[in-house]
């Protein structure tokens, strides 16, 4: 076996497989919240640690929001012909702006029994706890260093973050999300089907 960093082992078990699925952002996806569920639950277990965990859990669970909607953005394009780009900021404010702003044409435009699945409660969920994160980390910096780029004290003014608050917020936001997903899937599905069947 190699001695590199990257390279895999003996142990089987430890060796983490690349590169066999086409599309891998979902791997990212369920990969950055996992982590962070995993952190949460091992601080609740054993009552420690919950000081210098904060900072990568909530960074985890940012970077899955952000990577989540950048994916509802992309599928949401590919389905509305526009290209199959999304925004390369981190602005996760905006980002829930413009997945948002999609959804509502591919409803007005295609689709409006999603409506009665993606309701104004489950819109409103989402953009309360995406907003309270844009108040504390607007651009993906406060969870990963302790002052901005203007020498600034991040975080200033929080005292506690309770952690098993946080994941549960974010099993409320994964419903929601999901639900987003979900929609332009099967409607990316059902389109593929047709140019099948009857040609672009």
């Amino acid at each position: 076996m190699s001695n590199s960093l990257f390279s895999g082992d003996k142990d089987w078990k430890a060796n983490a497989c690349l590169n066999w699925s086409h599309d891998t952002i979902g791997l990212y996806i369920e990969g950055y919240r996992e982590a962070a569920d995993k952190l949460v639950h091992d601080v609740v277990q054993s009552g420690t640690h919950q000081d210098i965990l904060v900072f990568p859990i909530s960074f985890l669970y940012r970077q899955y929001i952000e990577l989540q909607l950048k994916h509802i953005i992309r599928e949401s394009r590919i389905f509305l012909e526009e290209g199959a780009s999304f925004p390369e900021h981190h602005r996760i404010g905006d980002l829930w702006n413009t997945a948002n702003s999609l959804m509502s044409r591919i409803i007005k435009d295609h689709d409006h029994s999603i409506k009665d699945y993606i309701t104004k409660a489950d819109v409103q969920a989402i953009k309360t706890i995406i907003t309270e994160f844009v108040k504390v980390d607007p651009e993906s910096f406060a969870f990963r260093y302790p002052k901005d780029k203007k020498g600034n004290n991040n975080l200033d003014g929080i005292q506690y973050i309770n952690l098993r608050k946080l994941h549960d917020q974010m099993e409320v936001l994964k419903e929601k999300l999901d639900k987003y997903y979900l929609c332009v899937s099967l409607l990316r599905d059902f389109q593929n089907e047709m140019r099948a069947e009857y040609g672009p």
